[in-house]
């Protein structure tokens, strides 16, 4: 899939999930410090995009060797169970009930889901 190609699929699915047009998805993500609609925007883009960076890498691994990707699916599953629960806690902890807490989340959430791609880019069966 090609960048253009990727960030035309984000930008739909972030429309469809928000409500928001295509459109104006993609004004609001050409300058993520213009506002909070702006802010959270780019963070749930930058979520989504770990995400899926995430499943294509255990895919890989899956492909490589079936036995890794279904060990490594199970572990994941479990990890990202703790990750929603820690950045959840976070974000309460950061903005209680405030409107940048979805931000937050979504932001510590890709912290985390990065830091994962590492470490399972790094080894080669869990």
């Amino acid at each position: 899939m090609t960048t253009v190609a990727s960030a035309q699929t984000l930008t739909d699915e972030l429309a469809k999930r928000t409500g928001v047009s295509p459109e104006q998805v993609t004004a609001l993500l050409a300058n993520c410090d213009a506002n909070r609609n702006s802010m959270k925007l780019c963070a749930w883009r930058d979520e989504l995009a770990a995400e899926r960076t995430l499943s294509r890498l255990i895919d890989e691994k899956r492909a490589a060797s079936p036995k890794c990707g279904a060990v490594l699916e199970q572990k994941v599953a479990a990890w990202q169970r703790r990750r929603d629960e820690t950045c959840r806690q976070s974000a309460q902890r950061q903005w209680t009930d405030g409107s940048m807490q979805s931000a937050a989340l979504a932001m510590c959430t890709t912290d985390r889901t990065k830091q994962m791609m590492q470490t399972l880019s790094s080894n080669s069966c869990p």
